[in-house]
């Protein structure tokens, strides 16, 4: 009964995950898409409590959803984008992505070792068993590991390709925030001086006659 009570929950946050992050990429709305993401961030760490990765979860609901997430609404909300010409512009721009992903693709390709995904579920038993006993010789020893250093070794050996894909990620998210931030306002107004000296005398006043009210 309990276990399944266990998938009963996972499923259900797992779906609702993936419809959240479904939804974050399919919204035309960005401050609909932000919310979203956080519902998603809160399913995830609901899944993180049932592998029983406390620290994990109450890292991501206070870190990402408390701070970072509140932030990038508040930032949403100033920048005022504009969704029509955002997407000229996208579709402008379209082929340039296109080509700085292939690269990126290129160069994960590269990085990665040979035969990565051709590997069986017996090599991967392997590493797993390599791993835990990497953890436990270190645990074994006089000085014991902390749960960063357990974690760090765990991360970097079996979950390294997950790792090195999250911080591709990150990297492309903080590229497009700079490049939301630093645009070139569009229905802002200017001083233009050079308009300003060129001005003739004629016309710095205007009178405009006006009918009186009655």
């Amino acid at each position: 009964m309990h276990s399944l009570l266990q998938q009963v929950i996972f499923y259900l946050f797992a779906g609702l995950t993936v419809f959240s992050a479904l939804m974050v990429i399919t919204q035309n709305n960005p401050v609909r898409c932000v919310l979203f993401l956080v519902l998603a961030f809160l399913s995830s760490s609901v899944l993180w409590l049932l592998v029983q990765a406390e620290f994990l979860a109450l890292i991501l609901v206070l870190v990402y959803v408390g701070a970072v997430m509140t932030l990038f609404l508040f930032v949403v909300m100033m920048l005022n984008i504009d969704i029509e010409s955002m997407k000229k512009e996208m579709m402008k721009r379209l082929p340039l992505g296109l080509i700085l992903v292939a690269l990126l693709v290129s160069l994960l390709h590269i990085a990665l070792p040979k035969h990565a995904f051709h590997s069986s579920v017996e090599t991967s038993l392997s590493a797993r068993t390599e791993t835990h006993t990497l953890l436990a010789t270190a645990t074994e020893s006089t000085t014991p590991l902390s749960d960063t250093e357990q974690l760090g070794m765990v991360l970097y050996t079996q979950y390294g390709f997950a790792f090195e894909l999250a911080a591709v990620i990150l990297l492309v998210a903080i590229v497009a925030a700079i490049t939301l931030a630093h645009r070139a306002p569009v229905r802002s107004k200017r001083q233009s001086i050079l308009q300003q000296i060129m001005t003739q005398r004629n016309e710095r006043v205007k009178l405009v006659e006006m009918k009186a009210e009655k």
